[in-house]
């Protein structure tokens, strides 16, 4: 069964499924900044302890903490860009710009490029998503050395300079701009009166941790994959634990296949639907969509290494 066969198939099953109130929806994102703000408070007074290795650990534990809020923050960004976060479709503009301008980026520079990844999903040339990282290598088939080399790729910064920066372009509006201006300033001011918390706990956590998390996640949901023309084959379910599954792929982020087959889902269902999806045996057993995990844990590389190993060339 082919992608769009599976999607014929299910589509109206999907229809209607309910999206966040607007209180609700700004409930939620207020959740995530506070625990964020929570996460520096936190690193802020392990600052003022004793340094041993637990204290250490801690802050590290921390860092990444914050790292993983700020996901949050982005998968939110990722449902407004779909217009599946909020049920008052111009609040998934508003809220898409105000996480946008919280994480410095742009609002409407990511749907645009969000929505051709979509389009045009593994096309280099059309999709921008994909397109801007071409030189990481997504494409090239799965083997122990590829796995390694995106495993060692964030730890030498390789992939800052495409996941890490700030967009003044401008397009959200006025207002965005200068808030995104202010919020520099601030951290700028906040660095100069509490400079360790402001790196370890601000600066690393939005500018190194939050991009690294972003690029294994695209590792895991298309390495391998890029160039497959069938959309069941270009993307990938992790089938984590809930636990890793609330901390790493906040908002349902782990059901990547699903939202690439029924993008209109709001991420709060996209469980619901993969299990709905797992009673069609011609779903279930395919290795992208659900990996076996009876023990109840993912090991990363067998994840990868067990399903099928994607493109052997670029992609056109």
């Amino acid at each position: 069964m082919s992608g769009l066969q599976l999607r014929q198939r299910y589509m109206r099953r999907f229809v209607g499924m309910t999206r966040y109130s607007r209180w609700l929806a700004w409930g939620v994102v207020g959740v995530y900044v506070l625990q964020a703000l929570g996460g520096v408070w936190l690193g802020h007074y392990l600052l003022s302890l004793p340094v041993t290795w637990l204290s250490v650990l801690a802050m590290v534990l921390t860092a990444l903490f914050i790292g993983t809020r700020l996901r949050g923050l982005n998968n939110i960004v990722h449902e407004c860009s779909h217009s599946s976060f909020s049920d008052h479709r111009d609040d998934n503009v508003t809220i898409g710009r105000v996480c946008s301008a919280l994480l410095t980026g742009c609002f409407k520079s990511y749907k645009d490029d969000h929505l051709s990844h979509h389009a045009h999903l593994g096309d280099y040339d059309h999709d921008r998503e994909l397109g801007a990282i071409e030189k990481l290598g997504l494409h090239d088939p799965l083997t122990p050395r590829t796995i390694l080399r995106h495993f060692v790729t964030p730890l030498l910064g390789r992939h800052l300079t495409m996941y890490s920066r700030i967009n003044f372009s401008g397009e959200d509006g006025r207002f965005f701009f200068w808030f995104k201006v202010a919020l520099l300033v601030a951290m700028t001011v906040y660095t100069v009166f509490e400079p360790l918390t402001s790196v370890f706990f601000v600066l690393i956590p939005l500018f190194y941790v939050f991009p690294t998390l972003n690029f294994w996640t695209d590792c895991l949901d298309h390495a391998g994959l890029v160039g497959e023309e069938d959309e069941l084959e270009a993307s990938r379910n992790v089938l984590a634990p809930a636990p890793v599954r609330l901390l790493f792929f906040p908002r349902n982020d782990c059901y990547h296949l699903v939202h690439h087959l029924f993008p209109q889902i709001p991420a709060r269902h996209l469980k619901t639907a993969h299990e709905e999806l797992c009673a069609d045996p011609e779903y279930r057993n395919q290795p992208l969509a659900a990996s076996p995990t009876h023990r109840g844990l993912v090991d990363p590389v067998v994840t990868i290494l067990g399903v099928k190993g994607g493109a052997t060339a670029r992609p056109n």
